[in-house]
C-alpha cells in the first residue's frame, strides 16, 4: 500500500534543486540541473501533490520570475549610482587622511599666519582679550613723546610699555569660541615649529658653503695644527649638521654671530667667560647675526642693522619659498648663468606671501618673526623655547616690532625705519609694484615720455 502510494506521488525535489531555486540571478546552467529563478522573486509555495496544481504553480512562478528579472534590471542602475557615491566619499576621506590634517583643517590653516604676521608669543585668546580691553579704553591719546625720546620719567616708560603692549595686539571672547581658539593656537604653533626646523636645516647649508668667506672666518678662532713637516695648517670650525646639536657658543662661528656688539669675540678671555656664563650673552639685542656683513658700530647701531644676508635668505625661505632663497645671488660675486635647457618647474603650491596676501610688502612683525627664528637656529636648543642663553625671545620680538612701529611720524628714527622697510621690500619683492625698483622704472619711463612731448612742442 505504502509502496503504491510512493509510486503515484510526484518525485521529491533534491536539496541541490532547492538551493538552485533560491539562488540569485541565473548563472551558467550545469547539465541536468533545472533552471534557477531570481532571488528577488517571491518564495515559491510547496508543490501540491496534485498534478493539476503543479502545472498552474509552475506557470505562475515563471511569470513572477520574468517580472522580478525586469525589476532587478531597473534597480541595478540605482545600485551603481550608490556604489559610485560611496566610492567617491571613500576617496575623499582617504585624501583627507593622506594630507594628515587635524580635526578641523580650515581653522588650523587660518591660524598658521598668526605667529608669522601678528604675534609670535602668547595665547591667542589672551591677545584678543587685551586688544578688546585696549579698544574699550578708546585708545591712548596722541603723545608728544615715544620710546626714543630723551629724558623719559619712569612713569612715562611704564605708560609707553603698556601702550605698546596693547597696540601690538590685533583686533579680533566668548566661551563659545574656546574650541575655535584651540584650533587657531594649534595651527599657529605648528606653523612656527615647521619654520623653525626649516630655517635650522637651511642655515647649515649656508654656513657649510661659506665658512671660508672673510666675513665668516673672522669669527673662527679654531687653533691651527702643526703637521709632521712642521708646517702650520689652518683649521676651521666643524661643519654644521641639519639639527642644532653642535651649535651655540661652543661653535666658534655660531657663538660669534650670536654675540652682541658689546662683546669682543676676538678676545679669548671674552669667549671663555661667555661660554662658562661668567659674562651674560644678553647684553643687548644688537646681535651681529642681524648686521650687514655681521659687523656693527656701537656708536651708530642703526648702520647695517637688520640687513644681514642670512636674514634675507631666512625671510625668503619662510615667506617666498626655498627656491627664491636658493636663487638669491651673493652680493659680492658675479651672477651665475642660468640653465635654459629645461623649462622651470612650476611650484606645487603658492608661497605663504601670496596665501597671506602680503601684497609685496615686508611687515615689521614678519621681520621680527624672522629675527627670532634665525637667532634660535644658531643655538643648540633641542626644541622651541622662549629663552636661550638669557635672551628673552618675546622681548626680542617686541623690540624689533617697536623698532619700526614705535617712532612717531616725522622723527628721524621713523624716517630711518621707513627707509629700511623700503630696502627690505626691494630685497624680497623686487618685481612687485610696491617695490622701489619698479617705482623707479615708472618714474624713468614718465620722464622720457615728458621729454619727448617737450621736444615735439618745440619742434612744432
Amino acid at each position: 500500500m505504502a509502496s503504491s502510494l510512493r509510486s503515484h506521488s510526484p518525485p521529491r525535489r533534491s536539496r541541490s534543486q532547492t538551493r538552485h531555486d533560491s539562488s540569485s540571478p541565473p548563472r551558467r546552467r550545469r547539465s541536468g540541473s533545472p533552471p534557477r529563478h531570481d532571488s528577488s522573486s517571491p518564495p515559491r509555495r510547496r508543490r501540491s501533490r496534485s498534478p493539476s496544481h503543479h502545472g498552474s504553480s509552475h506557470r505562475s512562478s515563471s511569470v513572477r520570475g520574468r517580472d522580478s528579472d525586469n525589476d532587478g534590471h531597473r534597480e541595478s542602475n540605482i545600485d551603481y549610482k550608490a556604489a559610485f557615491l560611496a566610492l567617491q566619499a571613500s576617496n575623499e576621506l582617504a585624501a583627507q587622511k593622506k594630507r594628515k590634517r587635524g580635526a578641523d583643517p580650515s581653522i588650523q590653516s587660518k591660524g598658521r599666519p598668526i605667529r608669522m604676521l601678528v604675534a609670535l608669543f602668547g595665547e591667542i585668546s589672551t591677545i584678543v582679550t587685551e586688544a578688546e580691553s585696549y579698544l574699550k579704553r578708546r585708545r591712548y591719546p596722541e603723545d608728544d613723546f615715544d620710546q626714543f625720546s630723551v629724558g623719559l620719567t619712569p612713569e612715562q616708560d611704564e605708560y609707553l610699555a603698556d601702550k605698546r603692549k596693547c597696540e601690538r595686539n590685533p583686533m579680533l571672547l566668548d566661551d563659545d569660541l574656546v574650541p575655535f581658539y584651540v584650533q587657531l593656537q594649534k595651527g599657529a604653533n605648528d606653523s612656527r615649529s615647521d619654520d623653525f626646523g626649516r630655517v635650522t636645516v637651511a642655515f647649515a647649508g649656508w654656513y657649510n658653503a661659506e665658512r671660508d668667506r672673510p666675513d665668516i672666518i673672522v669669527f673662527d678662532h679654531t687653533p691651527p695644527i702643526i703637521d709632521k713637516d712642521g708646517n702650520t695648517v689652518r683649521q676651521y670650525a666643524p661643519v654644521l649638521f641639519e639639527d642644532r646639536v653642535n651649535r651655540g657658543p661652543d661653535h666658534e662661528v655660531c657663538g660669534g654671530l650670536l654675540t652682541c656688539l658689546e662683546h669682543d669675540w676676538r678676545n679669548a678671555d671674552v669667549r671663555a667667560s661667555l661660554r662658562d656664563n661668567t659674562t651674560p650673552f644678553n647684553e643687548s639685542f644688537w646681535c651681529r647675526i642681524f648686521y650687514l656683513n655681521f659687523q656693527g658700530d656701537l656708536d651708530n647701531v642703526n648702520d647695517g642693522f637688520l640687513q644681514s644676508r642670512y636674514l634675507v635668505k631666512t625671510y625668503k625661505i619662510v615667506f617666498t619659498g626655498p627656491a627664491s632663497a636658493k636663487d638669491m645671488e651673493d652680493e659680492n660675486s658675479a651672477p651665475k648663468k642660468r640653465k635654459t635647457s629645461a623649462p622651470p618647474r612650476r611650484p606645487i603650491r603658492k608661497p605663504p606671501c601670496e596665501i597671506f596676501h602680503m601684497n609685496g610688502k615686508v611687515t615689521p612683525r614678519s621681520l621680527a618673526y624672522i629675527c627670532v627664528l634665525l637667532h634660535g637656529a644658531l643655538t643648540n636648543v633641542d626644541r622651541w623655547t622662549n629663552e636661550v642663553y638669557g635672551f628673552p625671545y618675546p622681548q626680542m620680538y617686541n623690540f624689533i616690532v617697536d623698532y619700526f612701529e614705535g617712532p612717531r611720524e616725522g622723527t628721524p628714527q621713523r624716517e630711518h625705519a621707513d627707509r629700511l622697510l623700503a630696502w627690505w621690500n626691494q630685497q624680497i619683492f623686487p618685481a612687485h609694484a610696491s617695490s622701489a625698483s619698479t617705482s623707479r622704472t615708472v618714474v624713468n619711463s614718465m620722464v622720457k615720455l615728458r621729454e619727448q612731448a617737450q621736444r615735439a612742442e618745440l619742434e612744432g
